[in-house]
């Protein structure tokens, strides 16, 4: 299937980053697997982690972000922190900390991408879509690779959030941040996210919120159309609202990774 994409994927297989407890015991990190692609040519690279919402992500989606991002010279790592895991959603709950789990691939994700040389470590951003958008906040707080095992010079350097979890994230964000939300989404609502800036306040790095009227949870995908419910909430595609957010994503990106 892969082979059939405008730009090929290949598997790839790392390890989460192992998390030290103030007990001074550790949790080590789960094998992950994710899919890799590339621009032509030796790099460095400027590289993007894709972290997937609580159903993961579907095939036209991965092509269509894969070849927008790869198209506009960055490396791109998918992970899927479920695969391994033999997890099939984890949208209605079950595991007790699905966001220290999902925070340790992402930095697995990023130690793997500072391993290749066709990767300029310092210019790595995440770009998460629901759950995993959510997962992108918490990368974004202050001292969030604190408890993580790996090299103390390895951090995200800008985060992209698609209809984040904005309710649950904590501190005030520390690197430049986009969250790209609907109006009408049920799943996470765009109240939560406007309230969390107001109380961060305008002190820091730029936290950008784009609030799209009329349209839902899940606008990027393309499968969703016609929309349908889902879990309880309502999710839809909406073509006008994916493709300013491409628009967006890439400029952010370019403005904060090159």
């Amino acid at each position: 299937m892969a082979d059939a994409w405008a730009t090929p994927l290949e598997r790839v297989e790392f390890e989460g980053a192992d998390q030290q407890l103030i007990s001074g015991g550790l949790i080590r990190g789960d094998h992950i697997q994710g899919y890799l692609a590339k621009p032509e040519g030796a790099g460095p690279f400027p590289a993007v982690i894709g972290l997937h919402g609580c159903a993961g992500m579907p095939d036209t989606t991965k092509r269509k972000l894969v070849d927008e991002l790869v198209g506009s010279g960055y490396v791109v790592l998918l992970v899927d922190s479920f695969a391994t895991r033999g997890v099939e959603h984890a949208c209605t709950g079950g595991y007790s900390d699905i966001a220290g789990m999902r925070r340790s691939d992402a930095y697995g994700a990023l130690a793997f991408l500072a391993r290749q040389t066709f990767v300029d470590p310092q210019r790595v951003a995440a770009v998460g879509f629901s759950q995993g958008g959510w997962v992108a906040l918490f990368v974004a707080e202050a001292n969030s690779f604190e408890p993580f095992v790996g090299p103390s010079n390895l951090r995200f350097r800008a985060v992209v959030a698609l209809y984040p979890i904005c309710k649950w994230a904590m501190g005030r964000l520390v690197i430049p941040t986009l969250i790209l939300i609907g109006a009408l989404d049920e799943s996470t609502p765009a109240a939560d996210c406007s309230d969390k800036i107001d109380a961060w306040g305008t002190d820091g790095p730029p936290i950008e919120l784009v609030v799209y009227p009329g349209v839902h949870h899940s606008f990027f995908y393309p499968e969703l159309q016609p929309g349908r419910k889902i879990f309880g909430h309502w999710l839809e595609y909406n073509e006008e609202a994916a493709t300013d957010a491409t628009r967006r994503m890439r400029e952010f990106l370019k403005r904060h990774l090159n």
